[in-house]
């Protein structure tokens, strides 16, 4: 996926309001643009208004996670449908990034993330290690 645009803190990190997350969630499961109505109605458990998400996207637009990807006519009237600029785990590689700029010890930081990560995880321990073999694999053969 494209990098989002910088967001309106001029740092290029932003975080993600619970309702955002949740708006997010639904996007990052789906290939398919959807429309603002059809996001709310996938929204498990919504205490809040549907009338919200038009406010919640426009946040999202401008803080670079979603973008417009068609104008469509959707029963009588047109409207827009919205996709995720970023995936979930290029989200999470912001808020690693957030905590972990490069003035501060990077590698202490990915490897404590990755403990942190295997210590609670519920994958066997062989499946762990042939996951990281295969990480390291594509890694070495990427040239980086």
């Amino acid at each position: 996926m494209a990098r989002p645009k910088k967001s309106n803190n001029n740092t290029g990190f932003f975080y993600l309001l619970p309702k955002e997350e949740e708006t997010m969630r639904v996007l990052w499961s789906t290939k398919d643009a959807l429309s603002a109505s059809e996001i709310a109605s996938r929204i498990p458990d919504r205490t809040w208004p549907a009338s919200s998400i038009q406010g919640i996207l426009r946040s999202l637009e401008s803080k670079g996670a979603v973008k417009v990807d068609s104008i469509t006519k959707l029963g009588k009237s047109y409207g827009r449908l919205f996709c995720p600029v970023l995936s979930a785990n290029e989200y999470a590689l912001v808020q690693f990034n957030r905590y972990y700029r490069e003035s501060d010890d990077q590698k202490a930081g990915i490897s404590s993330i990755i403990s942190s990560i295997l210590k609670n995880s519920n994958i066997e321990k062989s499946d762990i290690v042939d996951i990281l073999q295969d990480i390291i694999k594509e890694y070495e053969n990427s040239g980086q």
